[in-house]
């Protein structure tokens, strides 16, 4: 019997280019972006200042460059970052802070990956403060929560903690991945997400299917440190126009198609929802990032997953006992309900192999 084909579920990051992509790269207008600029570059950089209300932005290769030039640019070494546990800035980028950086990195626990006024409280008052300790800087935040089925973080909620940041003389940072898929999903804008932070980053290459890059936007100040200090990590590019291209074309006709992955994500929760193998809420899921606990089936998460391989579906292991499922461009309803198929199917296998 033949394999299966398969559909690969693992990220969003796993979009390939349209054609319509790859036609705008290719046409793309380039220069030396180290040498007196590239025009694409420079006209990317423009719209996305424009388009989340900020003084500049900086085209960078990733996510997480852009993360680390935004803590060194509102730190100094020794300072410290209040931040979740679960978020990209601790859980992935903990050894590059220290590193890059030399921050030191207070996390706190939320329950739902919203964090919160009293939380940041929290933060602020467990640890000694004196000249010989770390003095807090920043405040980093994530939205959509990666590890919480991509929550979007309401504008209240960021209002809210932006209200005690100044008060406390901290800076914000928001890890923006995703933001595009809250904007979205929510229906607030990117400019007044990022009205609640100094500085936000913001992925192109996941929900918005370009082969890689990001974008740091803030203040010019902190923007021009930013990017001699990407210098100074090896990010700088030269015919950066030809990425950029791709990423000018996902804001332009990337963004309002997220409400179909949005759906999927949603119909994927509810198909599966419904078998007592699987532990997942359909309130729970806001965007295209679907956690799935499978303790349910006796399989742990790691042998659940290499299961669902052999029946044709890529999942993310995600903690010891579930999975994560991304949608995105290229994966279209009927994909969705053969996933679900497959892993009901799997679901009923495994528990008849148990009764047996």
């Amino acid at each position: 019997m033949p394999a299966p084909t398969q559909i690969d579920m693992r990220s969003d990051t796993l979009s390939l280019l349209t054609p319509e992509m790859r036609k705008a790269m290719a046409e793309a207008e380039v220069g030396d972006d180290l040498y007196g600029g590239d025009p694409t570059t420079g006209r990317l950089e423009q719209h996305c200042a424009e388009l989340f209300g900020k003084e500049a932005a900086l085209f960078t290769t990733s996510g997480t460059l852009s993360n680390q030039l935004a803590l060194r640019v509102h730190t100094a070494p020794g300072d410290e970052i209040i931040t979740d546990t679960k978020y990209h800035i601790n859980f992935y980028e903990s050894a590059a802070s220290a590193g890059l950086a030399g921050v030191a990195l207070n996390t706190v626990d939320s329950p739902d990956g919203v964090l919160t006024p009293e939380l940041l409280r929290f933060a602020l008052q467990r640890k000694k403060r004196a000249p010989q300790c770390s003095a807090p800087a920043l405040v980093c935040l994530e939205n959509t929560v990666n590890f919480h089925s991509g929550r979007v973080v309401s504008l209240d909620s960021l209002r809210a903690l932006r209200h005690d940041t100044l008060t406390a003389g901290l800076a914000t940072h928001i890890d923006g991945a995703r933001l595009a898929n809250a904007s979205v999903a929510s229906g607030s804008s990117l400019a007044e997400f990022a009205d609640t932070a100094d500085t936000v980053s913001m992925c192109f290459a996941k929900g918005l299917a370009a082969p890689f890059g990001s974008i740091l936007v803030g203040p010019a100040d902190l923007i021009e440190k930013a990017a001699a200090h990407r210098m100074s990590y090896g990010g700088g590019m030269h015919q950066s126009g030809v990425v950029a291209a791709a990423a000018l074309y996902a804001l332009q006709h990337n963004v309002e198609r997220m409400t179909e992955d949005h759906h999927h994500a949603r119909l994927l929760c509810k198909l599966l929802s419904d078998h007592p193998a699987f532990g997942v809420e359909p309130d729970t899921v806001q965007t295209n990032i679907l956690v799935v606990d499978v303790s349910s089936t006796g399989l742990s998460a790691a042998a659940f997953v290499r299961a669902a391989a052999d029946k044709g579906v890529l999942l993310a292991e995600w903690t010891a006992t579930s999975f994560r499922a991304v949608t995105r461009l290229g994966l279209d309803e009927t994909a969705i309900r053969t996933v679900a198929e497959r892993l009901l199917a799997l679901a009923d296998q495994v528990k008849g192999s148990a009764a047996a």
